[in-house]
């Protein structure tokens, strides 16, 4: 009989420094370069330790961005570059931040709500999500 922690996966740190994985209360550092981990930990590990500014907002799901933890042989086991390592370190969120505000309103534009053959301005963001459900569109003030 095999225990959850007896089936190891190996593993690579990208990043430059050791990074600290946490799983059911037990800390398990992993230095940079090459280590291995409990299969069960992984998911965890990879969600504790992303590089931000890579995650699409669009798919927050772990398969929507790029980790510091790579599993050999599945995810990108290269070590970062000190351009990548700089860019991680500056990035104040595991999301990118140009993706997620490309979505927003440009000068002029507001929020439809149509619905029941007739349009509807939107007062405010909750009302905008709200009512999105019926269709949502952005039209320009010029209309």
């Amino acid at each position: 009989m095999r225990g959850v922690f007896q089936d190891m996966v190996k593993i690579v740190n990208r990043g430059q420094m050791p990074l600290t994985v946490t799983f059911d209360g037990q800390q398990t550092i992993v230095q940079p370069g090459e280590g291995f981990l409990p299969s069960v930990t992984i998911p965890y590990a990879k969600n504790q330790h992303p590089v931000m500014g890579s995650v699409d907002p669009n798919n927050p799901s772990i398969s929507g961005g790029e980790y510091l933890i790579g599993v050999v042989g599945k995810d990108n086991c290269e070590p970062m570059t000190k351009a990548e390592w700089n860019a991680h370190c500056e990035a104040i969120s595991r999301v990118d931040l140009k993706v997620l505000l490309e979505d927003e309103l440009g000068p002029g534009q507001r929020v439809e709500v149509r619905g029941r053959g007739r349009k509807t301005a939107a007062r405010n963001a909750y009302e905008a999500r709200d009512r999105g459900h019926v269709g949502l569109g952005v039209a320009d003030r010029s209309e």
